[in-house]
């Protein structure tokens, strides 16, 4: 009998798997640890130990952009040093931005500091997260399947936001070389980690942006987070990142280049929800700039591409290849371009079906070589 009663407490235990970090909006004075091997059940966790210090970064990056209309929005929970990131650093490494479009294209871009700290539950039941005096929070579910539901909710006065926007996920979470299994490399470049929690999901967004309204259920949405024990700027030279629909495909790539020119892959691809490639061999996920504005590697000075060819290696001979047109440039500082888009796309090769597809895209490119004062 008490055999009995002890394996139903360890089954009890190992279904009430769970943690919760509470961090405070000061930076830690330290040396930083970054997760850089996935631990089971915190693909979506914090991953800085202790803390965020001023030359390290963790965040978490959600997305929609509406299918039919230039309507966007991208909100980022920032845990970051002055110089671990490039984002606004609002006297705390705890803030939350958020930006995007209006479907006529106006732009419009905010931040919000977390004064009250951050308060972070994950279990197996997925992520419960608050930016405690920004407004913003994070309720997620488990990601044991492909349909995680996650919903970023928003009451700020101060910067004029309120309401929520709602990811339904169609795609299994992945990391850089892998699926969500314990054991697999988190590392996209050196010094710089990646998950992506949801590769693409059906978005709903219901927001209220300086009293006009942001509302789209029609949208194309993703979440990952990225982290890093280095400055950015000190580890990446350029990279292009993007997520798209197309047809029935579900997309996700990185091509990164460190600061000694080696270059950095990951793909991913799934078909209905089944996935074909998450691997970051080399030549995984090749992008590579067309149009005006078509220099690779990309410096400061390049402009804004005119769109990008991105070829994902499927094995035995296939290639799905994505042609991503740029659309509504909805951030554009120089070293950083978010961009909205479309995409058109086969899969080439024996198997191939030779059906073109059409997408929705969403998709950014760092470029820091030759920024005025940098010093690389």
């Amino acid at each position: 009998m008490l055999r009995g009663v002890a394996a139903v407490s360890l089954l009890l235990l190992q279904r009430a798997w769970g943690y919760t970090v509470t961090l405070p909006d000061i930076l830690y004075n330290g040396t930083v640890t970054a997760e850089s091997t996935s631990i089971e059940g915190n693909l979506d966790g914090p991953k800085l130990t202790p803390r965020a210090n001023s030359t390290s970064f963790d965040w978490w990056y959600f997305d929609a952009v509406s299918a039919s209309t230039n309507a966007s929005v991208t909100v980022v929970f920032y845990e970051a040093g002055p110089n671990g990131f490039i984002n606004d650093y609002l006297g705390g490494p705890l803030s939350v931005s958020i930006s995007g479009s209006f479907a006529n294209g106006t732009l419009f871009s905010l931040s919000a500091s977390a004064t009250g700290g951050a308060i972070i539950h994950v279990d197996d039941d997925g992520i419960d997260a608050e930016w405690k005096g920004s407004g913003f929070s994070i309720l997620g579910t488990g990601l044991t399947t492909s349909h995680a539901t996650y919903v970023v909710t928003v009451d700020s006065p101060t910067i004029g936001v309120e309401g929520s926007f709602t990811l339904k996920s169609h795609a299994p979470a992945h990391y850089p070389c892998g699926l969500n299994v314990p054991g697999v490399s988190e590392i996209m470049v050196p010094h710089v980690f990646w998950s992506n929690a949801v590769p693409d999901a059906s978005a709903f967004v219901n927001l209220t942006i300086g009293g006009s309204p942001l509302a789209f259920h029609d949208g194309v949405g993703y979440h990952d987070k990225n982290w890093g024990d280095a400055p950015f700027v000190t580890t990446t030279s350029s990279w292009y990142w993007g997520h798209a629909r197309l047809g029935p495909y579900s997309l996700v790539w990185f091509d990164a280049l460190d600061l000694a020119g080696t270059e950095y892959f990951s793909g991913y691809v799934a078909k209905r929800g089944k996935v074909l490639q998450a691997s970051c061999a080399t030549g995984a996920a090749v992008a590579r700039p067309w149009g005006a504005n078509d220099a690779y590697p990309p410096v400061f000075s390049t402009g804004v591409m005119q769109g990008l060819e991105v070829r994902f290696d499927l094995g035995e001979g296939e290639t799905l290849v994505a042609n991503v047109t740029t659309g509504l440039p909805v951030v554009d500082v120089g070293a950083y371009v978010r961009t909205l888009g479309t995409v058109t796309g086969a899969v080439e090769g024996p198997g191939g079906c030779k059906i073109v597809y059409e997408g929705r895209t969403l998709f950014e490119e760092f470029k820091f070589t030759g920024v005025p004062g940098l010093k690389l």
